[in-house]
């Protein structure tokens, strides 16, 4: 029958580690935002992406919820869902005569902990957000290992096969986007709009903007090379895509806060699978850079695209795997289980 619906003002508890003494204090918080027009006991239904306030002030984020049950096309949270951010933790009350979600929860922290995946940028934790300028604290650490999933075994390896067609950059000749901001259903290519790689994705959901010495429309310029060269062949051949991450905010030293990367999982692929789709991409694209990454509940393709040029098929990251958060092997591509 399912789990409880959680609503606007049910209660989370759980703990902040957003403090400087004590770094992190056990407290309890509220759900405070919801559904606009979906209600549950006259209180709005929660959803993944509504926020839940500590008692300190710190937010966490719902990132558990239903697959079979979707309110505003997001899934519906409900009791003992997760939230994490500097708050994080677990619903502890909702609704006592409605239940929702026969399925099981669709994203956990563990992937949302991996949206630092870039090699310049992950951090080696499972946690979100991302630890930067500064170790972990005991408690992060903790949590961190409690909740990794990375594989142990390598099957199999495919070991420094030079791409055929990588190192070549075809030409990117840029649309013409006058309007700031740009709208978010700007038709990147023939089946991407600009919000499939930005704020309708199925982790990040950033909306584009000038950032890192890039404008707005430079951004866009090249998510649409990325949309022309390797999103639009990608799904050409796994109907199946689903974008996970694209453009992110931040300083710039990762591509996905250029408009270059995104992040690509393919539902009900097993491991064996994720491997064959890394190495035709390896084979078939002309990428930047491809990561087949593990360390989340699901293996996922890291893949780029620079429309000023992609690297070398020579370079020593052309290509490589992710075995676990922050632990790379490069000009390998491996099948783990």
């Amino acid at each position: 029958m399912g789990l409880p619906l959680a609503r606007l003002t049910d209660v989370g508890t759980g703990t902040c580690c957003c403090h400087s003494s004590p770094t992190c204090i056990p407290m309890t918080g509220t759900v405070i935002t919801s559904s606009p027009n979906v209600f549950g006991n006259n209180l709005g239904a929660a959803r993944i992406s509504d926020v839940v306030l500590g008692e300190c002030g710190h937010t966490g984020v719902l990132v558990q919820g239903s697959i079979d049950v979707l309110t505003n096309n997001l899934p519906t949270s409900r009791l003992t869902d997760y939230f994490t951010g500097c708050f994080f933790g677990i619903i502890v009350s909702a609704s006592p005569d409605i239940c929702v979600g026969e399925g099981p929860t669709e994203y956990t922290e563990v992937d949302f902990g991996n949206l630092d995946d870039d090699p310049d940028t992950d951090d080696g934790y499972n946690t979100y957000p991302p630890i930067v300028g500064r170790p972990p604290t005991p408690e992060e650490a903790a949590r961190s290992a409690a909740i990794d999933v990375s594989p142990t075994t390598t099957v199999s390896d495919n070991t420094d096969s030079p791409p055929l067609s990588a190192g070549v950059t075809p030409p990117v000749s840029c649309l013409t986007v006058t309007s700031s901001p740009v709208p978010e259903t700007f038709q990147l290519s023939t089946n991407f709009k600009l919000l499939n790689l930005s704020t309708q994705t199925a982790l990040s959901k950033y909306k584009v903007r000038a950032q890192a010495g890039f404008t707005e429309q430079q951004i866009v310029c090249n998510l649409q090379g990325w949309a022309e060269n390797i999103g639009e062949p990608l799904l050409a051949k796994y109907p199946n895509l689903l974008i996970t991450s694209g453009f992110r905010y931040g300083s710039g030293s990762s591509q996905h806060e250029r408009g270059q990367a995104a992040d690509n999982q393919f539902p009900n692929f097993t491991n064996q699978q994720y491997y064959d789709a890394a190495v035709w991409v390896r084979d078939s694209l002309q990428y930047d850079q491809l990561i087949l990454e593990y360390g989340a509940n699901r293996p996922w393709l890291h893949i780029s695209f620079n429309r000023d040029g992609n690297r070398s098929s020579a370079a020593s990251n052309k290509f490589g795997t992710r075995i676990s958060p922050g632990n790379y092997v490069w000009r390998e591509l491996r099948y783990m289980t």
